[in-house]
C-alpha cells in the first residue's frame, strides 16, 4: 500500500529499510547482558516505538476527514512496523524473562534460608517451653501431694485428739464432717487446677495462667464466679 496520508511520518522506502535492518537480527544471537548490545537493541526498538506513537497521533488527528483511508493505511504501517520491531522486542522480552527467573530464584533461595532459620528457632523454643512446663507441672503435682498429705495428717491428728475427749458417736460425726471438708478441699483444688490447665491449653504461659487462675479464685474478676 502506498503511503499518502502519513508520508510526513514515514515512507515505503523507510519502512522497507527498517524491515531489512530488523531482519538481520532474526535468529541472530545477541547477548542482552552486554551493555552496548542491549543499548543498541533498545535504541532500535525505541526509534520504531516513536514512529508508532507519531502514527497513532496523526491517525487520530486526520481520521475525521480520511477515516477509512487512515485506518487502512495506519493498520498496514502498524503491522509493518511491528514486524520490523519483532526481533528487537523478542530480545528485550527474553532478557526480561531471564532476569526475572534469576531474581525470582535468588528471592526464593533467601526466603528458604529465612524459613529454615525461623523453623529451627521455633522448634528450639517449643522444646524449651515443653521442658519448662513439664518441670513446673511435676513440681506442682509433688507440692500438691505433699500438701494433701500434710492436711490429711493434721486432720487425722485433730480427729484422734478429739476422740479422746468426746463420745464415739459425736467423734464419728465430726470425723465424717472433716472427711467431707477434705473431700471439698480436693474438689475445689481439682476445679482450680482444671481452670489453670484450660488457660495453658489455650496457649497462655505458665506464669500468666497462674496469675489469671488466682485472680478468679480471689473473686477479683467482675461478673465472674467459679461454680464449685
Amino acid at each position: 500500500m502506498d503511503i499518502v496520508i502519513f508520508d510526513g511520518i514515514t515512507t515505503n522506502d523507510a519502512l522497507e529499510q527498517l524491515k531489512l535492518e530488523s531482519e538481520k537480527y532474526t535468529g541472530l544471537y545477541v547477548d542482552m547482558n552486554e551493555p552496548e548490545q542491549r543499548k543498541y537493541v533498545k535504541e532500535k526498538a525505541e526509534s520504531i516505538n516513536q514512529l508508532l506513537k507519531k502514527l497513532d497521533r496523526a491517525r487520530i488527528d486526520t481520521s475525521k476527514n480520511y477515516k477509512l483511508q487512515v485506518e487502512a493505511e495506519a493498520a498496514d504501517i502498524k503491522e509493518r512496523l511491528e514486524i520490523a520491531n519483532l526481533p528487537f522486542t523478542l530480545l528485550i522480552d527474553e532478557h526480561k524473562a531471564e532476569r526475572k527467573k534469576i531474581l525470582d530464584a535468588e528471592k526464593a533461595r533467601k526466603q528458604a534460608i529465612l524459613d529454615a532459620e525461623q523453623y529451627e528457632l521455633d522448634h528450639e523454643m517449643s522444646l524449651l517451653m515443653n521442658k519448662t512446663f513439664e518441670f513446673d507441672r511435676e513440681q506442682e503435682v509433688k507440692a500438691a501431694k505433699e500438701e494433701s498429705k500434710r492436711i490429711e495428717a493434721e486432720a487425722l491428728k485433730k480427729a484422734v485428739d478429739r476422740l479422746a475427749a468426746l463420745g464415739e458417736k459425736q467423734e464419728q460425726d465430726k470425723i465424717n464432717a472433716e472427711n467431707a471438708r477434705l473431700a471439698n478441699v480436693d474438689h475445689v483444688r481439682t476445679i482450680n487446677r482444671a481452670i489453670f490447665q484450660s488457660f495453658v491449653d489455650a496457649g497462655v504461659s505458665f506464669e500468666d495462667a497462674t496469675i489469671a487462675t488466682q485472680t478468679l479464685i480471689d473473686n477479683k474478676v467482675p461478673n465472674t464466679t467459679i461454680n464449685y
